[in-house]
């Protein structure tokens, strides 16, 4: 049984689908990647280079019917492989390349149904240049912050009941050393682009993904505020004692069970952790 199987959902990524291809084909190889296009009319999703192509009508943005969707198809997965991992096209996940070959690795040695990973907000520095998609992210980005966010329970080995965004399952987060580097703010240009398209595409209800539907100036404003945070060039992602590491642990005694064994934790959202961290080399070698 091949050991993991990797889901997105999509609608129109011309920008961040070709580098989650990148990274997800280097990690697990395409024939174990799996793009639900969600009515992709921009050409985007015509050639996957071997990532199956799960074609849908388009129809309304509802998250509530995305997540019933790749909930069922992630129980289906199941049968066929020992570990699901879902992930939105703009999040890279990467194991700790200090313990692991790649996420193959991971899965094969993973020994609990469910995993957290630690999220992280790759951000736009002040010196840096536009963010180029035909190169690969570790080569033009050098630092991130903690975002509780981004900490979603990516990877499991059983049918679980996911919160919306996944970002809780109905257990306990468990952190082990994978960890997810978010794309959405990497770049000011893309993610103008991106919020653009978000902001002009019918969603099922005026509540549904307001935050994915601010204007502009506010999209500058987030990007360029977290690019120009305080940057701590001795302190990495994965530093024992640092920044990351106290935000997890006041992210785990935070959470709290569902109501009922079978629902979804609560967990703490949007807590941006100060300062940005330098990437360490092996995990931006990592990042397709």
């Amino acid at each position: 049984m091949p050991p993991l199987a990797v889901i997105t959902m999509v609608y129109n990524e011309a920008e961040k689908l070709p580098v989650w291809l990148r990274h997800y084909g280097r990690q697990v190889g395409l024939k174990h990647c799996y793009v639900v296009d969600h009515g992709s009319d921009d050409g985007s999703t015509a050639d996957l280079g071997g990532a199956s192509r799960i074609a849908l009508p388009r129809s309304p943005q509802d998250n509530d019917q995305r997540l019933s969707l790749v909930t069922d198809l992630a129980r289906g997965l199941l049968r066929y492989y020992a570990r699901v991992a879902y992930v939105d096209a703009d999040e890279l996940l990467v194991a700790d390349p200090a313990r692991y070959a790649d996420l193959n690795d991971y899965a094969r040695r993973m020994t609990v149904d469910a995993v957290t990973s630690v999220g992280m907000e790759i951000v736009h520095g002040p010196d840096e240049d536009p963010l180029d998609s035909a190169l690969a992210v570790g080569e033009q980005r050098g630092s991130a912050i903690f975002s509780s966010s981004m900490c979603k329970t990516n990877m499991v080995a059983r049918a679980v009941n996911w919160a919306p965004g996944w970002h809780a399952h109905d257990g306990a987060p468990r952190f082990d050393g994978l960890y997810l580097f978010h794309l959405r703010h990497a770049d000011l240009a893309q993610a103008l682009r991106r919020n653009a398209i978000t902001r002009a595409m019918p969603w099922a209800n005026d509540a549904a993904g307001r935050h994915q539907r601010n204007d502009e100036a506010w999209m500058k404003t987030v990007v360029e505020h977290f690019g120009a945070l305080p940057l701590d060039p001795h302190t990495g992602v994965a530093s024992p004692d640092g920044p990351v590491a106290r935000e997890l642990a006041a992210f785990v005694a935070d959470a709290a069970p569902g109501a009922s064994p079978d629902r979804p934790w609560s967990v703490p959202l949007a807590r941006y952790g100060r300062p940005r961290v330098t990437i360490e080399p092996r995990f931006r070698k990592a990042l397709g």
